[in-house]
């Protein structure tokens, strides 16, 4: 006889029809307005303007790889077409210059895990928008960044900002299930990653049923990878067989000290701590870094060498109010030098994006539920963070 659990059962049921509709109305949206990819375009001037290019460069570049039958993007304005070159168009320019990429000067990726056990710190905002972020920086293309962001938080909260199609229902080709599976490459390129809005960014997604995966991960590895340790997962099955296809991988796990967040720090090369400054946040803050060094402590304990470089700590939801200048004094106590000077402020930009499913970055001015002004500030921002993070990971590569 099935219980009765008042309407728990009813509010599950339209709490998911609400969540399907609202992915279908934003759907529906793009399609009908023809924003189905990334929106935003260089005239040539504009790219005459990037680093380690002229307009000579530009224009001779053009005119030959035209005439080798290369189409470039364009748009009619009146009578007369004009070049609305897409990033990748970009890209192509700077590859036929010879500029050399980034994978040309570091042939491994590197990884980063935005993390705290606070939650509501902005971990999955940092994520995303440094994911878009340094892809589709302008002084950065010529880098021609390819990123992956694997997404470990049962909320699949980097998954809707990315691909919001592929973070509602019961998915199975979860980032989860990709580590347990022990899949080769291609299998793993096939069957698990998906492309996002951005080109040059994918996703590895996730799903709410990751949570009972997280919960039984120790049975599971002895079951499915014996010999396997329980830490080591994510490195060894997922980011060393995918390491020829990615410059950077940013991986996102819910505020919980779980397996899932214990196999992120075993894989990664750099830790960014968000800092929020109300005064709750920054304690929390505060006691997750005093955890750090043994959840450290039981990665080795199982063997596995953490390969961290630094940890790198940021304010996030800033503003300019007094109390919150004196949190970050504070914070530049606690990392010293490992503190980033750029900030991820608090602004309108940020929070309203995820009623479209877009970052600041994505996000198409002509369809962002707010203002304009707004967007365009937090975009600004958005960009200064990404290249201060970039600018940050080059320095310590250098060390290397």
């Amino acid at each position: 006889m099935k219980r009765d659990y008042g309407d728990v059962f009813e509010i599950a049921n339209r709490a998911n029809g609400m969540l399907h509709g609202l992915s279908n109305h934003i759907e529906q949206q793009r399609q009908e307005f023809n924003q189905k990819g990334y929106y935003q375009t260089f005239s040539r001037n504009a790219v005459a303007n990037l680093p380690l290019l002229s307009k000579h460069a530009v224009v001779a570049a053009i005119s030959e790889m035209e005439a080798k039958g290369y189409e470039f993007g364009k748009k009619q304005t009146g009578s007369t077409s004009q070049y609305a070159l897409s990033i990748q168009n970009v890209v192509d320019i700077y590859q036929h210059r010879k500029v050399p990429k980034y994978r040309d000067k570091h042939k491994s990726p590197f990884v980063i895990f935005v993390v705290n056990l606070k939650g509501g710190v902005s971990k999955t905002v940092t994520t995303v928008t440094l994911a878009h972020g340094m892809r589709a920086h302008p002084a950065m293309l010529h880098n021609d960044l390819r990123i992956l962001v694997i997404d470990l938080d049962p909320q699949a909260s980097s998954t809707m900002f990315l691909s919001h199609t592929n973070s509602v229902g019961s998915v199975l080709e979860t980032a989860a299930q990709a580590m347990l599976n022990d899949l080769d490459t291609d299998q793993l390129r096939e069957q698990f990653i998906k492309p996002t809005v951005m080109p040059g960014v994918d996703v590895m997604p996730a799903s709410i049923d990751d949570g009972f995966v997280a919960s039984d991960w120790d049975a599971l590895i002895a079951e499915h990878l014996p010999g396997v340790a329980p830490s080591e997962v994510l490195r060894r099955n997922v980011i060393d067989r995918l390491a020829d296809d990615y410059d950077f991988i940013f991986i996102d796990t819910g505020p919980h000290l779980d397996a899932f967040m214990l196999n992120a720090i075993a894989a990664s090369d750099v830790l960014l701590t968000p800092t929020p400054p109300a005064q709750v946040d920054f304690h929390s803050t505060l006691k997750y870094l005093t955890r750090l060094p043994e959840m450290l402590e039981r990665i080795e304990n199982e063997g596995i060498e953490p390969r961290l470089k630094a940890n790198i700590g940021f304010m996030s939801k800033m503003t300019s109010k007094h109390d919150h200048l004196t949190s970050q004094s504070f914070a530049r106590e606690v990392f010293t030098k490992s503190m980033l000077d750029a900030v991820l402020p608090r602004l309108d930009g940020f929070e309203r994006c995820g009623e479209s499913f877009d970052t600041v970055i994505s996000a198409n001015p002509n369809s962002y539920p707010g203002s304009a002004d707004a967007l365009r500030k937090a975009k600004q921002e958005a960009e200064q963070f990404s290249r201060a993070v970039f600018d940050r990971i080059e320095y310590i590569r250098s060390l290397q």
